[in-house]
């Protein structure tokens, strides 16, 4: 009996530790890009003016220039 209700309840939890784990990886992944782009902001933000100018961008678009695909 105790067999029965073992070999039932495996592929249930095997369903829920796998849908745990693509939870995980997906929060992973969010975690990670929102760290890649802080960077980004926080290198482009040490810039000198003259520099980000060279990059044709200015200060007060930073944030918008590390959003975007141009950055």
């Amino acid at each position: 009996m105790l067999n029965l209700v073992i070999s039932r309840l495996i592929p249930g939890l095997m369903a829920a530790v796998e849908a745990l784990g693509r939870i995980l990886s997906g929060f992973y992944a969010v975690v990670q890009e929102a760290h890649l782009t802080a960077a980004r902001f926080e290198s482009l933000a040490q810039m000198s003016d003259a520099e980000l100018a060279r990059r044709g961008l200015k200060r007060d678009g930073l944030a918008q220039a590390v959003f975007s695909a141009d950055a």
